[in-house]
């Protein structure tokens, strides 16, 4: 399958385009997020621009590094695009794995933030009256944080580090590439780049190439 996807350029062409997109997105929240992130107080909307950054650098993680469990609802084929998909596009485009892109755990801390919520309420004490009174309360646990450095560029998600500098060299890295491979990729208009990433090829007819219509007395498409 590896080989497929080398000798297929219409397949090389949408799995490049759509990641270019996604890697532009992230780069977009990223920087959004820092220039809030600077901010004393940090605005409301930089937690938008971080989640952002989350789902967008996560896709990109899963083009790379995709699930190999089939999904719901997915054939057997497409299941082996997915599998050799990943591989291909690490090779072609120089990503091990020690790209800080391969990490989840932030990402995955965040979105399924509901469920260390959870564990934070069942396990949080309720302090009485009479704990009160005798003085014998319990140290509270602290609660799930999401907290944000601007100067270190880091994000924080239940007390797991993700460090921005080396996501976004990266990602800028990756992109490069991409451009540099299929230069679709480049256009302004990222949703217009996918969309003609996407489109079906064209088959080269030849002018010379005979005709396959039998109602004409003609040799050659030429002629046509």
């Amino acid at each position: 399958m590896n080989e497929v996807i080398a000798q297929d350029p219409w397949a090389q062409r949408v799995y490049l385009t759509w990641l270019a997109r996604d890697i532009r997105y992230a780069l977009d929240a990223l920087e959004k997020l820092l220039d809030r992130a600077r901010l004393d107080p940090v605005p409301p909307s930089a937690w938008i621009y971080l989640e952002d950054v989350l789902v967008f650098t996560g896709k990109v993680s899963r083009m790379l590094w995709p699930v190999e469990k089939k999904s719901k609802g997915q054939t057997d084929e497409g299941l082996q695009w997915r599998l050799k998909r990943g591989p291909y596009l690490r090779k072609v485009l120089g990503v091990d794995d020690g790209s800080p892109l391969k990490d989840r755990k932030v990402r995955n801390g965040s979105e399924h933030f509901d469920e260390h919520l959870d564990e934070w309420v069942a396990h949080h004490p309720r302090p009485t009256r009479d704990d009160l009174e005798a003085d014998a309360l319990t140290e509270l646990p602290a609660p799930p944080m999401r907290l944000i450095n601007a100067q270190s560029r880091t994000v924080e998600v239940v007390g797991v580090r993700f460090e921005l500098g080396p996501v976004d060299q990266e990602l800028r890295r990756i992109l490069a590439r991409i451009e540099e491979l299929q230069p679709l990729a480049a256009l302004p208009n990222l949703e217009v780049a996918a969309t003609l990433g996407s489109l079906p090829p064209i088959p080269v007819i030849s002018l010379d190439a005979p005709t396959e219509r039998p109602d004409e007395d003609v040799t050659t498409g030429a002629d046509v």
